[in-house]
């Protein structure tokens, strides 16, 4: 069974799987396409990434693909903790440029839902975090797209000033010249 909390942009959604514990320990399931299905979640995921922020302050993002392959994303954090950030790309929304965050860990076991159109970013909190990420569309280099972290526009409340970055988020554009078509 599947807790689902709607978040303030009401399609990100946070969800929690039942636990079982006994005297083996604790028993989590990470993933029912059956449960999803049960909440009105109905994706087909094709595949599984697993990042691993080897030092706390580093950042992810702001990624996303354009269409007509963008992605719908379901994040777990298996190890450690960091912040996952769903940001609204989708002009025709109401909450076009709005943000929401929500804190995983592999203490608190939940899991964020962020559907198509969205972009996403991850802030490790804890050295040698392991975050796993399911998606639903593959990986394709000419859609790929980035937004510089710190965009005035976006306003993204990151609690870091200097996170750890990988080139291509250092160099990402601001929103207004990435080329999103979301």
């Amino acid at each position: 069974m599947i807790k689902v909390t709607p978040l303030e942009i009401k399609e990100v959604l946070v969800l929690e799987y039942e636990e079982y514990e006994d005297s083996r320990g604790l028993s989590v399931s990470t993933f029912s396409k059956k449960e999803l299905e049960k909440v009105g979640i109905v994706t087909e995921f094709l595949e599984e990434n697993i990042y691993c922020p080897q030092k706390a302050g580093t950042l992810y993002g702001i990624h996303f693909q354009n269409k007509p392959v963008e992605q719908t994303k379901l994040l777990y954090c298996m190890k450690g903790r960091g912040l996952d950030f769903a940001i609204d790309l989708r002009r025709d929304s109401n909450t076009y440029k709005k943000w929401v965050c929500v804190e995983l860990s592999s203490d608190n076991r939940k899991q964020i839902y962020i559907p198509k159109g969205f972009g996403h970013a991850f802030l490790s909190l804890e050295d040698n975090t392991t975050v796993v990420m399911k998606i639903d569309n593959y990986f394709h280099p000419d859609y790929r797209k980035g937004i510089v972290w710190n965009d005035p526009e976006l306003n993204v409340e990151f609690p870091i000033e200097n996170p750890i970055l990988a080139q291509h988020d250092v160099d990402a554009p601001f929103l207004k010249d990435s080329g999103c078509n979301l």
